[in-house]
């Protein structure tokens, strides 16, 4: 006697049954967990580029900057660090630091895609050569629905620590959309 392989209708219907039930509930968590990755991703470049200047000027024994930049080439006095920044060795030690003719411009970093904002207590941040940044400083990144809003602080030897931005304590905070 032959036996049947397969299923039954009963059995199919019954699996994408339960299969559309869990989608329903995965969908809203997979939505959030993109945009959870999306900040953190953001928000890690930032420390990415704070890092670099802080061991640039360590190595190179020179005093570096970072600073907002909408252009590439010089640092803005207007607009938010989310037009982009750029880090440069700023031979001179001017301040408010300008990139000026002779000093090399080390990396550039454009502006952040979406609607996600980054706001500083700070125009710019000088590493000394021995590590240390001159003041203290606080970056605010906020987010495009304020559920992932995160805070870097800068101490004054140039170490960041991350915060959740409802946290702080500075007086700080992400405008309301």
């Amino acid at each position: 006697m032959l036996k049947q392989r397969g299923f039954t209708l009963l059995e199919l219907l019954t699996t994408l049954a339960i299969a559309a039930v869990l989608v329903t509930v995965a969908i809203p968590d997979l939505g959030h967990l993109i945009s959870y990755n999306r900040a953190v991703a953001r928000v890690n470049s930032l420390i990415r580029a704070l890092n670099f200047a802080r061991f640039s000027a360590i190595s190179r024994d020179r005093y570096v900057t970072i600073c907002r930049s909408s252009d590439g080439r010089q640092c803005s006095d207007s607009g938010d660090w989310q037009d982009g920044w750029l880090i440069f060795v700023n031979l001179d030690r001017d301040s408010p630091a300008q990139v000026d003719p002779g000093e090399p411009v080390l990396h550039v970093h454009g502006p952040l895609d979406g609607n996600a904002q980054i706001f500083s207590n700070r125009k710019t941040f000088t590493f000394r050569p021995l590590g240390t940044r001159s003041t203290n400083g606080t970056f605010l990144y906020c987010s495009e629905g304020h559920a992932d809003d995160q805070a870097l602080i800068i101490n004054v030897v140039g170490r960041i620590r991350v915060e959740d931005a409802a946290d702080l304590s500075n007086g700080m905070s992400c405008p309301e959309t």
